[in-house]
């Protein structure tokens, strides 16, 4: 009998990590169960890490079907870690509830990716949209493909341009089509944390103009199924990204099923087709199934907004999406990716080992478990995941300061290439400063270990100054060149610095009444101030002395003289073709309110809002490789 606890106590959530599974194959009978898991409980009551995982007695929502598998495959030896959700239950179930789940799940085929299932024809229907008129044909598979596989895709075709035999017969060959997989969230809900709805629209409006078919496959979330997707959009909702989510709940990168296809093709006589995707990976799966696919036809939405920018970036990075480089010219919203360096994928230990973590939040249980089984199969025992979502999310549920596992880096560092991120995240964030975004600059972990926002004074807004004020120490500073300073006659705050960094400020400033200022202590005149600076046409006569900003003096030569976020500020703001006046401020900690934010924090605070993180350590080394 599993304890449970007040609802408010442990924020909704708790988790069962289950360890050393002992089977012994040896017995014959049914299978039984008696004795033989260790347990160890523990509770998550921090924000933002959520607690995902399985019911153990009921069935369950997280069901990789190459649960066992994948989990010996990742963690090795004899011990599997797995993870269960328990909930406040009325009943306790009993141990032969247990047997008869186990019992009903053990009944579960496995799929195989690689096996063709047949799709028969079932009806065809007259389907008027907004967009244009078009057919929807029905199919049904001969065979349950699995669980997260729908068993009735469809085919979708203009009316006045249908394709292969449903038109003049015979088989017709470089027909364009789009193999579309279901986002439900996206093309139900109008989530905008991907572009799959855009890509349908576009599409059914390409098929209507140069004819062809959209093959739609019941799969939600690269085949893992609609309660997974959302226990994924949770982990990355903690900073991880969409491929690293699936990974941590157990599943492939990529666990769609495509053996429908070759099938639904020959009943549509068509003999080769030019496929609508930006998935080197889609081509390469179908045509190991036999479908010739001659070319492809770039489906690359028009615009990214600031939650599916992640998600865009990891299909450039780690999906192979190659069509995505026209954006960085033709969408000012786009931004490159970053690379998967400093601990973006942290390494997982072999196992976890209960003793490590002994904080408040933890509590040990143990409960014997022995497993007799008669089935050579390595899946027999949890076929259909009832005993684990195996290889689950353990490393993302860890606060920063946990031991348990391996964590990702406090700070930042680069790497033996001189970067940290890597160099794409610089062209992001000089893209980004040019388009006037904040970007958020981290410094050494040695140094201050701190991230700054960071924006060109010429491109200040009220509304970016609001947004600064809101997740920063407030205390807005505007790094200059010591020309521009001294034309703005603005001395050293102290004749002896004593700051331990060395960080030149000069007298604050708030620019005059001429310019609208009142106090100079709304965002919307500390814009105005912030924008005076910029301004190569102001005087020192435009400021009063003294004020709401702080002016810092920047080294000549930026960050290769000095590390700092003056300088970075400085430099990013000339490199994106603005002048060289740039603001930053310290970002504070929303988890921890009295401390500043740290690299693990700041990794999900850019995730979730959308901004571009880069390092001083890629900024110098993008320096020295570019001389610029």
């Amino acid at each position: 009998q599993l304890p449970t606890y007040p609802y408010s106590f442990i924020s909704q959530h708790h988790i069962i990590t289950l360890t050393n599974i002992k089977i012994d194959r040896s017995k014959t009978g049914t299978k039984t169960m008696r004795v033989k898991f260790e347990f160890l409980l523990s509770l998550f009551a921090l924000n933002p890490y959520v607690a995902v995982g399985v019911d153990a007695f009921s069935t369950p929502p997280f069901t990789p079907r190459n649960a066992a598998k994948y989990s010996a495959k990742t963690r090795g030896g004899d011990s599997t870690a797995m993870h269960y959700q328990t909930s406040k239950r009325e009943d306790t179930p009993s141990t032969d509830d247990f047997e008869e789940e186990l019992s009903r799940s053990s009944n579960f085929e496995t799929l195989n990716l690689d096996e063709i299932i047949p799709a028969e024809y079932i009806a065809e229907a007259n389907l008027p949209t907004d967009i244009g008129h078009f057919r929807l044909r029905a199919y049904r598979m001969k065979k349950d493909a699995g669980a997260f596989v729908g068993s009735e895709p469809c085919v979708i075709y203009a009316t006045h341009k249908p394709p292969g035999r449903c038109g003049v017969g015979g088989k017709a060959r470089n027909v364009p089509v789009r193999i579309h997989d279901q986002c439900f969230t996206s093309e139900v809900f109008r989530s905008q944390r991907c572009d799959c709805k855009e890509q349908l629209v576009m599409a059914l409006k390409y098929i209507l103009e140069h004819g062809g078919a959209i093959i739609y496959l019941q799969q939600e979330g690269r085949g893992i199924g609609l309660a997974n997707k959302v226990a994924a959009y949770a982990l990355q909702d903690t900073g991880l990204d969409t491929v690293d989510a699936n990974i941590h709940l157990g599943f492939p990168e990529d666990n769609r099923y495509y053996g429908m296809i070759p099938s639904m093709l020959e009943d549509l006589g068509i003999a080769s087709i030019q496929l609508l995707t930006n998935n080197p990976l889609k081509v390469e799966r179908l045509r190991s199934l036999g479908v010739e696919v001659e070319n492809t036809v770039p489906m690359v939405v028009e615009e990214i907004n600031q939650w599916n920018r992640r998600y865009i970036e990891t299909k450039v990075e780690r999906m192979r999406h190659n069509n995505f480089n026209d954006l960085s010219n033709v969408n000012n919203n786009f931004i490159l990716p970053r690379l998967n360096k400093n601990g973006m994928m942290a390494p997982r230990k072999n196992k976890i080992n209960g003793n490590e973590n002994n904080n408040e939040s933890s509590l040990n249980v143990s409960v014997n478990i022995d497993i007799d089984m008669n089935d050579d199969s390595s899946h027999a025992l949890d076929p259909n995941g009832v005993l684990a979502a195996s290889n689950a999310i353990t490393s993302a549920l860890y606060n920063d300061t946990g031991n348990v596992l391996t964590q990702l880096p406090i700070g930042a560092k680069a790497d033996n290439s001189g970067y940290c991120f890597g160099r794409q995240s610089v062209e992001a964030a000089i893209a980004a400063i040019k388009r006037g975004e904040l970007v958020v600059v981290v410094d050494d972990e040695d140094r201050e270990n701190e991230g700054d926002f960071i924006m060109a004074a010429d491109m200040v807004t009220p509304e970016t100054m609001a947004v600064m004020v809101r997740y920063t120490s407030g205390v807005l500073c505007v790094g200059m060149e010591g020309d521009r300073m001294d034309k703005l006659k603005l001395p050293p705050m102290v004749e002896n610095n004593q700051d331990p960094k060395g960080t030149a400020f000069t007298v604050s400033v708030d620019a005059t009444e001429e310019h609208g200022i009142t106090t100079g202590i709304s965002a919307k005149e500390r814009a105005i101030t912030i924008k005076m600076l910029g301004k190569s046409t102001a005087t020192a006569d435009d400021f009063h002395r003294p004020g709401h900003i702080f002016p810092l003096r920047a080294k000549p030569n930026g960050v290769i003289a000095r590390d700092g976020h003056t300088e970075a500020s400085v430099d990013l703001s000339r490199l994106a073709g603005l002048s060289p006046v740039g603001v930053l401020c310290e970002i504070v900690s929303e988890e921890n309110p009295v401390e500043m934010a740290r690299l693990p924090e700041l990794r999900r605070f850019c995730a979730k809002h959308g901004f571009v993180l880069t390092s001083i350590a890629d900024i110098i080394q993008y320096r020295k490789d570019t001389g610029l």
